[in-house]
Parts: structure tokens; sequence; C-alpha cells
């Protein structure tokens, strides 16, 4: 089984989550949407799940593994779900006239709708792939490259000169930090995939979408059709968001099991 103490990096997240979202999220609790609730909170048991799984595994827990595993199969389609719910929140506080989404949110609803993609792939692929242990271990850690954008990115705006954020006029500066977050992502996969270029395609995947994210953060967050569309999100009902996003996640749940089984039997056959 590849990457050993991945779950420590893994569990990284958490802390460096703390930090990027302790003003918007952390530090008012309370008075966060249910949006940004269910994200937040589904995305903190994703990653512990993920890490959980790594370390049992290579701690020879394979039953807790599987157990952890079939635990994912109900907190992703509502994680999935949580992507689409967040696009409509940021919609409504533009609506409300937020100054700083009107100008960067059709372009960051784009990349959301890219990562919320891709993971959905990655998760299926790695169902798939489950009994092609270098595979699917592959698959499983390439879903926190998507986090990356959105914790380094407000680390970089909080903290880093040059970058940091103040007034309107910085706007800019979200954007570069953004595309700083993913060159690194970008960076740290194409090293993961030189390591073994036969199984590598997870994070070769991943670089690809990476590379889409900004250049799709770019390029639509001045189109006028997608910013009305993005905003018509707006005015759909909570529970239809949540239970269409839902739906989907089951279903990639669904597909990424059984192709699973056909492929190991498959394998029986031929053997």
């Amino acid at each position: 089984m590849p990457y050993r103490y991945a779950h420590l990096y893994v569990l990284g997240i958490i802390p460096l989550s703390i930090i990027a979202f302790w003003d918007s999220f952390f530090s008012r609790i309370p008075e966060a949407r249910a949006a940004v609730h269910l994200h937040s909170w589904s995305a903190t048991l994703w990653v512990v799940l993920l890490a959980a799984q790594n370390w049992a595994i290579h701690h020879r827990r394979s039953a807790l593994h599987a157990r952890l595993g079939r635990l994912s199969f109900a907190v992703f389609p509502v994680f999935l779900a949580s992507f689409f719910l967040v696009i409509q929140s940021e919609a409504k506080t533009i609506l409300r006239g937020d100054p700083f989404r009107t100008v960067f949110g059709p372009g960051i609803a784009v990349l959301t709708l890219i990562a919320a993609a891709a993971i959905g792939y990655l998760y299926y692929a790695g169902l798939k792939n489950r009994d092609t242990v270098p595979l699917h271990a592959r698959y499983m850690v390439a879903i926190p490259f998507l986090f990356t954008e959105s914790i380094l990115g407000r680390i970089f705006n909080d903290y880093m000169p040059g970058l940091t954020v103040n007034s309107l006029e910085d706007m800019r500066r979200i954007y570069w930090a953004i595309h700083l977050s993913q060159l690194l992502a970008l960076a740290f996969a194409v090293l993961l995939y030189r390591q073994n270029r036969t199984v590598g395609q997870p994070f070769l995947v991943v670089g690809v979408v990476l590379v889409l994210q900004s250049i799709g953060l770019e390029v639509c967050d001045d189109l006028a059709w997608w910013r009305q569309v993005y905003l018509a999100s707006a005015d759909l009902p909570f529970s239809v968001i949540l239970a269409t996003g839902t739906l989907v996640g089951v279903l990639i749940v669904s597909q990424g099991w059984s192709a699973g089984k056909r492929d190991r039997n498959v394998r029986a056959h031929f053997m």
C-alpha cells in the first residue's frame, strides 16, 4: 500500500482550514449559513474518514478500513451536494449587494463546479479500482488536491505580503492567490505522477483539473450569460439543490461500486 504516512498530511488540512476560514466561519459559527455549515462539517468528516482509512490499512486493520469505506458511502453524497449549495449561497450574497462577491463570485462558482465534478470522478474511479491497490490509493489521495485553492488561497490573501486584500482595489490579488495555490498543487501532483507513471494517472487527472480551474476562473467571471445563470441559481429551493446533489452522489457511489464488481468478475472469468 503506497503513502504510508498520507494520513498525517491529510489531517494537516484541518488546522490549515481553521486558519483559512477563521474569520469567515470558525469565529462566527452561529451566524454561518446552512449551506456553509453543511459544506464545512461534511468536508471535515470526509477528511477524517480519508485519513482514518489510510491509517487503518497501514496498520493492518483491513476490516476497519472496509467499514470506514462503507461509511463514506453516506458521507460522500452530502459532501458533494454541499458544493452546489455553497455556489447558490454565494449567489444569494451577490443579490444582497456583497461588493466583493459581485466581482469574483461567478468565476469562483465555475472553479467550484469543476472541483465537484473532479471529486466525483476521482471517488468513482477509486471505488471502481478498489481491488487494484496502487490505483485505489492514488485516486483517494488525489481528492484533497482539490481543496488547495479554497484553503491556501485564503491564507495567502490573509497573510502573504503582496497578496493581502484590504479593499476592492485589491480584488485582483484573490485571483493571484488562487493561481499560486493551484500552481503549488500542480507541482506536487506532477511530482507524484513522475514517481510512478504506470499508476500515476490520478495525479495526471488532478493536474489537468487544476489547470482547467484556473482557466475557468479567468474566462468565466466576465461572461454575461454565465453570470445570469449563476445568479438565477439563487432562486432555486435549498431542498431541491440538496436532494439533486445528494442523488448525484448516490449514483456515483452506486456506479463506482458496481463497476468494481464487474471488473472483479471479468478478472475471475479469465483466471
